[in-house]
């Protein structure tokens, strides 16, 4: 590969890498839960409390997962 292209190709990923480490948005910032049609609560409401057993079995009280992220997946197969 020559010389030239090899600077550009460095250059060009050189940039990108900066660009994803600043956060610095290319085109703007969109929100994409908007666009899904997600709409977000007016104001915020606690979960109630509830313990539920992990994949080993384990009881997992919501209280001890305070100001952690949680994900719950509930599903039925009706």
């Amino acid at each position: 590969m020559e010389l030239r292209a090899r600077r550009f190709l460095l250059f060009t990923f050189s940039l990108f890498l900066f660009l994803m480490a600043t956060g610095l948005p290319a085109k703007g910032e969109v929100d994409y839960l908007e666009q899904m049609g997600v709409l977000m609560p007016k104001e915020n409401i606690d979960a109630p409390h509830f313990i539920l057993p992990d994949l080993e079995g384990r009881k997992i009280s919501l209280r001890e997962l305070q100001g952690k992220f949680v994900m719950l997946n509930f599903w039925a197969t009706w």
